[in-house]
Formats: structure tokens, C-alpha cells, sequence
């Protein structure tokens, strides 16, 4: 009885320390098994980094790992942090700062990891693109190195430094620009310009309106009023121009202005200035073409010379005047507009009835032409009728003379008797007829005879 007891006691011990084992081994079976790593999490056992990826190992004693996948790391009790992954396109770059206050331009196409144990931070930038009518203008120290591909930790050099000597360039399009090392910086333009798309508002300028680093050096214009400009008679008015201008030296022009547009605004508002304040309103506006002339714009022309600019031309916009004064011209406007109108409307009805009246005449001498054609055509057919009636009558007299000659050939009568046949012919058929012949001396009517008619 006892030994069963002890062999089932025996039993359940090995059974319990098994089922324990069992359980333990299934409580930490990822110790057992390769995990997939957790960002700033604490791990033990083995950690499998996928191909591409970078991950810094922390280590229980202070160290740091960097391992790049694909790889397989034993780890009891470290820390996992992923690194970052930047990367570059061809027209874009990455500036690099690291800890020590250093920084680099890396040119893609590339790619880099952010670790925070070297790097305080990096930025993908994208290239600056230029025409072939632009400009940019970069200041940078030549002496730092044009391109670093990455830092590794260390110490300090302890190499001399000399001071940072920087140098201007001007980079012309067409290209695609990335930055030859960190200390360059673009050049930052900020000139007078307009505030408002609205055409009736752009020919006024407010400083700084206009910002902008790639500078055009085509052919432009600028539309700029100058306001309140007083005529000799005191009459205000505001005469607009727009300038047709170009840059010509781009080093003379960062040297001797900051603000281009100040200087064109200053200078064509003295030009204008003199030209109208020695005239009255009305020479003023009999003279108005004369400011298309570059001539007239002396100051502007030099002034923008000076500053490494060309002056084209200048076209004159118009000019306005104040209300009071420009309602005074408009209705003088208005009413030379109505006496021209009224002009024009009196010639027209005068050159109208002179057209009507000219229309008429030729009507008429059409008309006496019509009935001087009927005339004439009607005395040709009637000439044409005669001569035919005469020559048939000539042809009946014909023909009848050619039958006279031919009866008296034939027949044999006399003269007295052809022409008795006449007459009866002529008379047409008697109602009575007498006739007395004579006898000859040998008993024959050879001799006289006689016809009376009666034709009563």
C-alpha cells in the first residue's frame, strides 16, 4: 500500500515539474523565437532588421549600435530606436546639421539616415530651377568643403580655423542650382511694386510689395502715375506712363542700388515734374505726345544707367486731373463733342440732298436720253418702211411697165389703144360704155373709134 502511494506521489511530482516547464517555456517563447524590433522599446532575444531599414541598439552598458539590415541581432535588455530615412531626388538635396554645429550639403540622387547621436536634424530641400532669362544671386565662404557625404561621431578637430571669407556669384539659367556647401544663401530682393491686379490700380507702387531671390534679366515694363504734378496755371494732374526698361550689368546694379524701381519712380517723377510744371493745362494737353519722346526723360534714363539698367521707351498712358477740373473738361468735351456731332450730322444731310439732287439729274438726262433713242429708232424704222414701200412700188411699176411692152408686142395694138387700157384700167370697171368706131374708105374698122364711159 505504501509503495503505491509513493509511486503515485512519485508520478504526480514529475508530471507537475513538467507541466511548470511547460508553462514557463510557453510564457517567454518569444525568447525562443526571432522578433520584429519596436521602436524605442526595451527587447531580449533575437531581433531580425529588414533590408533597408537602420536601427540604433542601446545597449544595457551605454553603448550604441547602429545596425543596417537585413541582419539578425541578439539583444538582452537594450533599447531599439529606428532611424529616419530621408532621401533625394535628382533635382533636390539634403542639408545636414549635426551636434557639433557643423552642417553639409548632400546632392542627390542620395539618401541618409537621421541619427540623433550625430545629427541635430536634416531637411530635404529642393533645387532652385532657372530659365534661360534668369538670374540667382548666392553669397558663400569658398573655404568650407562643397560636399560632405556623411559625418561619423568623434571628437573634435583640433585644426586652426580661419575666419569665413565670403564671395558673391551670380548663377545663370538655364540650370538647375543646388548649394555648393551649408553657408550659402540666396540673395533676397524686395522692391517697390503693386499691390493690386486691378489695371486702374497698378500704376501705384508701395515699398517692399515685390519679393522675390531669381532676378529676370529679359525686357520688362512697369506702369507708374505720378500724382499731383501742378501746371504753371495750378491745375493738378496725374500723368500716367509705363517704362520698357532692361537689365544690362547685374554687378553694377547690386552695387549701386538695392530697390531699381525706387530709382525709376524718383527719377520719371522729376522728368515729368519739369515738363509740366513750365506749361498750362491747355499746353499741357497739346503736348501730351511728347512725353512718348525719351528725350524728355533725361534723369530716368540717366539714373537707370547708373544702377546697371537700360531705358527702352517710355509710352505716355493718358493723365488724369481732379474731379472739379476733369467734370470742367468733360463737359467741355462734351459739348466740342456735340458741335462736332452736330457738324457732322449737317454735312451729312447736305451731302444727302446733293446725292438725292445729283440722282435726279442723272434720272432725268437718262430719261431725255431714253426718249432721244425711242425718236431716232422710231424715225430709222419708219426710213426703213418707206425706202421698202418705194421699192416695191418701183418693182409693181416694173413689172407692170415689162407686161405693157410684152401685151403690145404680143397682141400688136397701138399706142392709142394700150394707153385707152391704161385709162380703164386706171378708172376700174364702167356702169355704161359707149363706143363709136369709124369705118374706112375699103368698108374696114381700121379706122377711128371712140369710148365714152359712164362710170356714174
Amino acid at each position: 500500500m505504501i509503495s503505491w502511494v509513493a509511486i503515485t506521489f512519485t508520478w504526480a511530482l514529475k508530471f507537475g515539474l513538467a507541466a511548470l516547464v511547460g508553462g514557463i517555456l510557453f510564457r517567454f517563447r518569444w525568447l525562443l523565437t526571432v522578433q520584429q524590433p519596436g521602436n524605442n522599446a526595451q527587447m531580449w532575444g533575437t531581433v531580425s532588421i529588414r533590408q533597408g531599414e537602420r536601427w540604433n541598439v542601446c545597449l544595457t552598458n551605454g553603448q550604441l549600435r547602429t545596425v543596417d539590415g537585413p541582419n539578425v541581432v541578439y539583444v538582452w535588455g537594450a533599447t531599439l530606436l529606428q532611424l529616419k530615412q530621408f532621401c533625394a531626388l535628382h533635382s533636390q538635396y539634403l542639408q545636414v546639421q549635426f551636434l557639433d554645429g557643423q552642417s553639409s550639403i548632400i546632392v542627390g540622387p542620395s539618401q541618409m539616415f537621421l541619427d540623433r547621436s550625430i545629427h541635430k536634424d536634416i531637411a530635404l530641400k529642393n533645387a532652385t530651377n532657372l530659365t534661360d532669362s534668369e538670374v540667382l544671386v548666392v553669397y558663400r565662404d569658398d573655404s568650407v568643403p562643397a560636399v560632405v557625404v556623411e559625418k561619423q561621431a568623434g571628437p573634435e578637430s583640433d585644426d586652426k580655423k580661419t575666419g569665413p571669407s565670403v564671395t558673391r556669384h551670380v548663377i545663370r539659367g538655364p540650370c538647375v542650382h543646388i548649394p555648393r556647401n551649408a553657408t550659402e544663401w540666396s540673395h533676397q530682393f524686395s522692391w517697390h511694386g503693386s499691390i493690386s491686379n486691378d489695371p486702374a490700380s497698378n500704376g501705384h507702387k508701395v515699398k517692399d510689395a515685390v519679393k522675390f531671390t531669381k532676378l529676370r534679366v529679359c525686357p520688362e515694363q512697369t506702369y507708374f502715375d505720378v500724382e499731383s504734378v501742378r501746371t504753371n496755371d495750378d491745375a493738378l494732374v496725374s500723368v500716367k506712363v509705363m517704362i520698357f526698361y532692361r537689365l544690362a550689368d547685374i554687378e553694377v546694379m547690386l552695387r549701386e542700388t538695392h530697390d531699381p524701381t525706387a530709382d525709376f519712380i524718383n527719377s520719371v517723377s522729376a522728368d515729368v515734374i519739369e515738363f509740366v510744371s513750365g506749361k498750362s493745362f491747355e499746353n499741357f494737353k497739346a503736348a501730351t505726345n511728347d512725353l512718348n519722346n525719351l528725350g524728355v526723360y533725361k534723369q530716368l534714363t540717366r539714373r537707370a544707367k547708373g544702377i546697371g539698367f537700360e531705358i527702352t521707351k517710355v509710352v505716355f498712358r493718358g493723365y488724369g486731373a481732379p474731379q472739379r477740373l476733369q467734370k470742367m473738361h468733360d463737359d467741355a468735351i462734351e459739348r466740342r463733342t456735340k458741335l462736332v456731332l452736330e457738324r457732322e450730322n449737317e454735312v451729312q444731310e447736305q451731302q444727302l440732298l446733293d446725292m438725292k439732287l445729283e440722282r435726279e439729274q442723272d434720272r432725268l438726262r437718262k430719261r431725255r436720253q431714253m426718249e432721244t433713242d425711242a425718236k431716232e429708232h422710231e424715225r430709222k424704222i419708219q426710213r426703213v418702211s418707206h425706202e421698202a414701200q418705194q421699192l416695191e412700188s418701183l418693182e409693181k411699176r416694173q413689172a407692170q411697165l415689162q407686161h405693157l411692152t410684152n401685151m403690145k408686142s404680143t397682141l400688136g395694138i397701138s399706142s392709142d389703144q394700150l394707153c385707152s387700157y391704161l385709162i380703164a384700167s386706171e378708172q376700174g370697171p364702167p356702169s355704161k360704155l359707149v363706143q363709136i368706131v369709124g369705118v374706112g374708105k375699103d368698108g374696114d374698122s381700121a379706122g377711128n373709134s371712140f369710148v365714152i364711159q359712164d362710170t356714174a
